[in-house]
């Protein structure tokens, strides 16, 4: 163990030193490391020399010295011997032993160390040139956790990206029209084949269509019979209706015509009738009368007998008796049997009207249950009519073709899971191809609204394949859509432009872009040279100034900006910085923070 030496004094002073100066940093000094490497490279060869042991009354004293951790210090610039090494360095066990210099030469040694450390830490704080003060810079924002760049001019290329699926100009688009359940795929034509108008493209599988299209047909011929059955019997209904009907008006008529000429006629004459008889009868009382009388006085004279005048008087009395009779037969007559039969004879009257009335409503009833049966049935053979049209129209869709001349391109729905092939299914209004013409390919993207007012129809675009590495195609900006739309339920806030860039180039150079294939395309917005720029992570906003740190040999300072169009990289500076400069590039919210901490 040596708990003191020298050697370990000094390097613990050199330690010291270097603390000094990483901490001096923080206070904006800039130190190089790579002279305090070669300090301690000098420490170790002059390691070599074994120096006597001390106590600590012999240390000089000193403000960085700390004795107690020297030799860990040691160890660390592996200036401690070690088990190997018991004395002295490998790099120098196999020399001779060396003879202890004087006290002077050692003391002389230690002063030019020290002199050399003085004369390292002034040519830090004197730069000699701007690179050398750059590289300094640049190694002090590194330990920091920030990156410098040099504010430079240069070439400013702003782009809008645009991500999209290569497809054609107004492609004919072949959807599945069969109305019917999904369908299984029994035929189809290769991808990449050449078709014509009315071309067979696809089959689907109808055996399942044609069992239930012959079904409704004959469900159709049954519902036709029934129909015609209930016409039938509607117009058999009406005849019968038209019988019941006549045969009341009938009945109601001359029950009418009787009580019409009961009250007209028949009581009229029989009341006639009846004041006749009266009138006979009191006309024979009255001769019956005289004849009493003329018999009395002829009795009084003795001329007739008294038995003569008893038979005048009874035929006076039996023609007074007739009289009566006669006038109470035409009194209860005219007073009660005439209004008794003319009241029956209306309510008979009256009875058949009713009848009449009931028979034309029960007619009416009848004939619409039958009008009823008949429509229901005329609606049935409308139902199942549909239903076989239906599936006629079903079965035709089955054999899907061809609506233009070109090339087949099979339009896979690999978001879900559905792909175009035998076997497969086919569900109704699905788009199954798409007939397309290789003169005018286009790429069909989007582009956020916030970015779509820096395009313009006729920009140049570089269009690049992932699935071509090496292919890189011109396009031009044929298209912009004027609304925007949300492409996500989950984000309706975030609306797009739908855009179409047409592929410059001949027909060979694009046939082996394959319909369907996802494009990124950079569309050249603006591209000026000379532009003095510095990286976007650079700028940061101090409320409502725009701000950056620009680093320099004295310290960092707080330079106050104009900028003017930024890219998603670099930004353009128009007033504040110059070319040269440098400054800190890193997260704002680090720089806003160190900002702030700055006096």
């Amino acid at each position: 163990m040596r708990p003191t030496s020298r050697l370990g004094v000094f390097a613990q002073r050199v330690q010291n030193c270097k603390r000094t100066a990483v901490n001096s940093w923080e206070t904006s000094t800039i130190f190089d490391n790579l002279t305090l490497s070669k300090i301690f490279a000098g420490c170790r060869a002059a390691a070599a020399v074994p120096f006597e042991r001390c106590s600590h009354a012999q240390v000089p004293a000193s403000p960085f010295i700390n004795l107690p951790h020297h030799n860990s210090l040691l160890k660390q610039h592996s200036l401690m011997p070690t088990a190997a090494q018991p004395e002295s360095f490998a790099g120098v066990a196999a020399q001779p032993p060396v003879v202890p210099p004087p006290v002077r030469v050692r003391s002389f040694a230690i002063f030019a160390v020290v002199c050399m450390l003085i004369c390292g830490l002034w040519l830090q704080r004197r730069p000699a040139d701007t690179k050398r003060q750059r590289v300094w810079v640049k190694q002090a924002a590194e330990a920091s956790g920030f990156r410098s760049e040099v504010v430079r001019r240069g070439r400013l290329v702003r782009t809008v990206p645009v991500r999209g699926e290569i497809a054609t100009h107004q492609p004919g688009v072949v959807y599945n029209d069969c109305r019917y359940w999904p369908r299984k795929i029994v035929e189809l034509l290769p991808e990449g084949t050449q078709v014509q108008p009315g071309d067979i493209l696809c089959e689907l599988d109808s055996a399942e269509i044609r069992t239930k299209l012959r079904d409704q047909k004959l469900l159709l011929i049954r519902a036709r019979a029934g129909w015609q059955t209930a016409v039938a019997g509607e117009t058999l209904q009406q005849l019968k209706n038209d019988r019941r009907l006549s045969t009341n008006q009938l009945q109601a008529q001359s029950t009418q015509d009787l009580s019409t000429a009961f009250r007209e006629a028949e009581a009229f004459q029989e009341l006639l009738q009846l004041e006749g008889d009266v009138i006979m009868r009191q006309e024979a009382a009255t001769m019956a009368q005289e004849s009493w009388e003329r018999t009395r006085e002829l009795s009084a004279l003795g001329i007739n007998s008294i038995a003569e005048l008893d038979i005048r008087e009874v035929e006076k009395q039996n023609a007074d008796r007739a009289v009566l009779r006669a006038a109470g037969k035409l009194n209860l007559t005219e007073t009660f049997h005439h209004r008794k039969k003319s009241a029956e004879l209306q309510f008979n009257a009256q009875l058949a009207a009713d009848e009449l009335r009931r028979t034309g409503l029960q007619n009416e009833l009848a004939a619409a249950v039958q009008r009823v049966k008949a429509l229901e049935m005329q609606q049935s053979v409308a139902g199942l009519q549909l239903h076989v049209d239906y599936l006629e129209r079903a079965l035709s869709a089955c054999t899907i073709r061809a609506t233009r001349a070109g090339e087949l391109i099979y339009c896979h729905n690999r978001d879900e899971g559905k792909y175009i092939e035998i076997g497969g299914t086919a569900h109704y209004s699905q788009e199954m191809f798409r007939i397309v013409d290789r003169n005018r390919m286009i790429v069909a993207g989007r582009v956020s609204e916030t970015q779509v007012f820096d395009l313009s129809v006729g920009l140049p675009a570089v269009v690049r394949i992932p699935t071509l590495p090496t292919l890189e195609l011109s396009a031009e900006l044929k298209w912009i859509a004027p609304i925007p739309s949300p492409i996500s339920w989950f984000a309706p806030n975030d609306l797009f432009n739908a855009v179409q860039l047409e592929l410059l180039g001949s027909e060979e150079s694009l046939a082996s872009i394959a319909f369907g294939t996802t494009a990124t395309c950079e569309i050249l917005v603006e591209d000026r040279p000379g532009v003095l720029q510095i990286p976007v992570q650079a700028v940061f906003r101090n409320g409502p100034q725009t701000e950056v740190l620009l680093a320099s040999p004295t310290g960092l300072q707080r330079r106050q900006v104009i900028t003017g169009k930024c890219t998603e990289s670099q930004a353009e500076i128009r007033e504040g910085l110059a070319e040269g400069d440098t400054v800190l590039v890193g997260e704002q919210h680090r720089l806003r923070r160190l900002a702030d901490s700055l006096p």
